[in-house]
């Protein structure tokens, strides 16, 4: 892959929900390794974009291209397999679970999963077992989660499991992650730890983010480049700093008047 070429990128993309138009014309290009901001306002087509990207719904027209092969019309299971893969807005722990057991759940197609294995592989499946849960020690070491590991995962706070949810993304070793406001509800102290893991995910692993967040301080400290949306399509992509000049973002979406100040 060249570095001009794009990892994900929507081509004309379009999303009618009966006489709404949620998604409109739009197209963006996000490149490898980045971290990309998506900002705008309630209703500005961010969410309904991501659920685009991951197959959550098809769109009505345009395409969606993941590393070169088209995925529109795909589902979410088929864009996992892929390296696609989105969080929500509210984490979706398995709350009687530990967390270790959480993430030890996500790589798929285990062979204990069918239940002759244990019986006739009982070999095969402690070996895959163990090389999970050392994958699972890993990124819960990484996150500094590893004091958590055997805490139910329901008795977690909201950020908490904002980090348990990610740490579950990394688990399945994504190309591409759709964060969606993980931000939210997380206090600062949590956030920072969240935006510590991003970056070394990021240098580290290779991993592309793509990231829906209201909180600016957040973005513009995180993401590059940034794109805006405003009534489905995008009005806006940069850096941050052109982002907050700009004098159409900085009155509609940043709460700023282009004459003014901070």
């Amino acid at each position: 892959m060249s570095s001009q070429s794009s990892i994900l990128e929507t081509r004309d993309l379009v999303k009618d929900f009966g006489g709404l138009r949620a998604v409109d014309h739009c197209s963006v290009r996000i490149m490898p390794g980045t971290i990309t901001g998506i900002i705008g306002p309630n209703g500005a087509g961010k969410t309904t974009l991501f659920n685009l990207m991951s197959g959550a719904v098809s769109p009505s027209g345009g395409s969606i291209h993941l590393d070169g092969r088209r995925i529109d019309g795909m589902g979410m299971s088929q864009t996992f397999r892929l390296g696609l893969v989105r969080t929500f807005q509210i984490p979706r722990e398995m709350q009687r679970m530990t967390v270790l057991e959480n993430l030890m759940l996500v790589p798929g197609f285990q062979t204990g999963e069918r239940v002759w294995a244990s019986w006739l592989l009982p070999g095969r499946v402690a070996r895959e077992e163990k090389r999970i849960e050392k994958q699972a020690l890993d990124i819960l070491e990484l996150l500094s989660f590893s004091h958590l590991a055997n805490e139910y995962a329901g008795n977690l706070s909201g950020g908490q499991k904002k980090l348990l949810e990610f740490g579950r993304t990394l688990m399945s070793r994504p190309k591409v992650v759709l964060l969606d406001e993980p931000g939210a509800g997380v206090n600062r102290t949590l956030l920072q730890d969240l935006a510590r893991n991003i970056l070394t995910a990021s240098v580290e692993r290779g991993i592309t983010f793509v990231i829906i967040e209201h909180d600016m301080r957040f973005v513009m400290s995180m993401c590059d480049p940034i794109i805006v949306m405003a009534n489905g399509s995008v009005i806006a992509k940069g850096a941050p700093l052109d982002i907050q000049q700009d004098p159409q973002v900085m009155e509609a979406y940043l709460g700023r008047r282009s004459s003014g100040a901070a």
